[in-house]
């Protein structure tokens, strides 16, 4: 925040002055971003000549004011709470939401969020545990009876300012469907500025006779630019007795006058193909769909291992030039401990078939190789997959990024998951997290020499986590990404973006969060303990009339877990 804090001893003012100006900021800005921004500057300029005057009169002197003359003056004592109450309405969720507050114990949590832009439209999807809530007692909103933890939230102004759409119900439910629930894992996309999708985990329960019970990834469409979705069709499903479904990703293009959309999920099975005495597995596999999501294909193997510790997770797909499809995903050959590595697949002809699997790198696991330190979980370390479309010299590019714990660490009696082992013999240790990125210039076939993104100084033990990627209509390439480099004890978390206009050389980073907040978690009763979110959420203008980049973000500023954004401009910006 740029404005100083006084030095002389606070004044009170009363309570009602205070909700009065707050309440008199706020009123005008609803559903303005122009007018959101234009109230922040004034009030920024009023404390700084409030602060100017404070100084030159005294405390004495200050004393001697009217009451109105004080109230003024001392501004500055309340600037945290004023921008405070100004950037909370620039949340994409609504934090008074009814749902977040039929119970007082559930509900309270929105996270995990995925952003899709497209001209003057854009979405922010995200998981709503007030939404599942709501859909749990009666009556129900879902004509089905079915549940959702699904929610979003969508702008009309190109990112400027978001409205809470509530909750993403699957109705009506396809043929023969009892009910379809929505349980999150967001990911969102659009080809035009009508059209967009939301890919979810699901589960499916038939009408029977006989009744069956599928894990599934759903996906709704919206023909309105957002403003509602239609009926969830089912990509994929599998017996739940057998099979969970889990992770999905989605990319969606226009491509010959059709919506093509591409789906990637990791299978978690149990039996054949792997055989007795463990008939455990995991897959990492790919569907699509060539009609807007009205049917999709048989699912294609990416990757596959058998047994108790190996497993594979977090996969990615993304659409490039052309007829050209990349999946990307981590492999896991030790549960949690070393030797993980991030490999990619590619198709030539639309995701009929793929190419061999490719090794991208090595990681190192960060934290404890589950938990970092606020003891929330961050184990997935593979967050961003993006090809450059943009048509410029570097079209082609295809970029990942992901946290790392290779560059520094110490030991940690605590670090029992054994993902950074330290000396020689290794023991248990704690490896903080940078955010790394590479790039391919030859379509995925080799890689370069990973980049640390985040600028600040090495020396620090501070994280840097959850990094996405995305490329503008410029062809710069930007990051969002947690941040703890404000606070040296490695407890409070910023936004950051970082921005490379030499296609993944160099970064320049920007923070855009005002204010740093604690790590939130085990605030919900429908939440695991150590669930903060596993990913941030980033998007381009796939029409290309705007540039940068529109980023959202878990924000806990308010004490607990909404979902924040921002409009990062593909200007130059001052470094942080």
């Amino acid at each position: 925040m740029r404005f100083p804090k006084p030095s002389n001893q606070s004044h009170k003012n009363s309570v009602q002055w205070l909700l009065f100006v707050v309440l008199l900021l706020l009123a005008p800005i609803v559903g303005r971003a122009d007018e959101f921004d234009d109230r922040k500057d004034h009030l920024q300029q009023l404390i700084d000549q409030a602060n100017i005057i404070r100084d030159n009169l005294g405390s004495d002197l200050v004393n001697a004011l009217s009451k109105g003359g004080a109230r003024f003056v001392l501004l500055g004592d309340k600037a945290d709470l004023l921008m405070g109450a100004l950037d909370a309405a620039k949340l994409a969720s609504n934090p008074f939401e009814a749902e977040n507050f039929i119970s007082r114990l559930a509900g309270s949590d929105t996270s995990e969020e995925a952003v899709a832009w497209c001209g003057r439209n854009a979405i922010i999807g995200f998981n709503d545990s007030g939404s599942f809530a709501r859909t749990m007692f009666p009556p129900s909103p879902s004509p089905s009876g079915s549940l959702s933890s699904d929610g979003w939230s969508v702008s009309t102004n190109a990112g400027g300012s978001f409205s809470d759409k509530g909750i993403l119900l699957p109705d009506p439910v396809p043929s023969g469907t009892l009910r379809v629930n929505l349980f999150g894992d967001p990911v969102v996309g659009c080809t035009d500025s009508a059209t967009f999708y939301y890919s979810s985990l699901a589960t499916r329960r038939t009408t029977g006779p006989p009744v069956s019970f599928f894990s599934a990834i759903s996906l709704s469409k919206s023909t309105d630019g957002g403003v509602s979705f239609g009926g969830a069709k089912i990509a994929v499903q599998k017996p739940a007795s057998s099979h969970f479904l889990d992770k999905d990703w989605m990319a969606v293009q226009r491509f010959s006058g059709a919506d093509i959309i591409h789906i990637t999920y990791s299978d978690f099975f149990f039996g054949p193909p792997c055989p007795p005495p463990v008939p455990i597995g995991v897959s990492i596999e790919y569907v699509r769909s060539t009609d807007g999501g009205t049917t999709f294909g048989s699912p294609i193997v990416i990757d596959q291992v058998c047994g108790l510790r190996p497993f594979l997770q977090d996969s990615h797909v993304a659409a490039g030039n052309g007829s050209d499809v990349y999946v990307a995903w981590e492999s896991f050959p030790n549960l949690l401990g070393p030797g993980r590595q991030i490999n990619i697949r590619k198709s030539t002809n639309g995701g009929v078939s793929f190419g061999p699997a490719v090794v991208v790198t090595n990681v190192t696991a960060v934290g404890s190789g589950f938990y970092v330190q606020g003891l929330f979980r961050d184990n997935f370390d593979f967050e961003g997959l993006a090809v450059d479309t943009s048509g410029g010299s570097n079209s082609g590019n295809v970029y990942i990024t992901w946290q790392d714990g290779r560059n520094r660490n110490q030991t940690d009696p605590f670090g029992f998951f054994g993902g950074c082992p330290i000396g020689t013999p290794p023991g248990p240790g704690y490896c903080f997290a940078d955010v790394f990125s590479t790039r391919s210039l030859d379509g995925s076939a080799t890689w370069s020499a990973p980049v640390r993104v985040n600028d600040d100084p090495i020396t620090l033990k501070v994280d840097h986590m959850f990094p996405a990627v995305e490329i503008d209509r410029n062809g710069q390439v930007f990051t969002v990404f947690y941040d703890r480099r404000r606070d040296s004890r490695n407890f409070l978390i910023d936004t950051f973006t970082a921005k490379s206009r030499d296609a993944g050389q160099t970064w320049k980073n920007h923070r855009v969060t005002e204010k740093n907040f604690a790590a939130i978690h085990g605030e919900d009763f429908f939440a695991d303990a150590s669930y903060m979110g596993d990913y941030l959420g980033v998007a381009a203008d796939r029409l290309r009339q705007g540039d940068g980049v529109i980023v959202s973000w878990g924000d806990n500023s308010l004490g607990n877990p909404n979902v924040a954004f921002a409009r990062v401009s593909g200007e130059e910006e001052d470094e942080e």
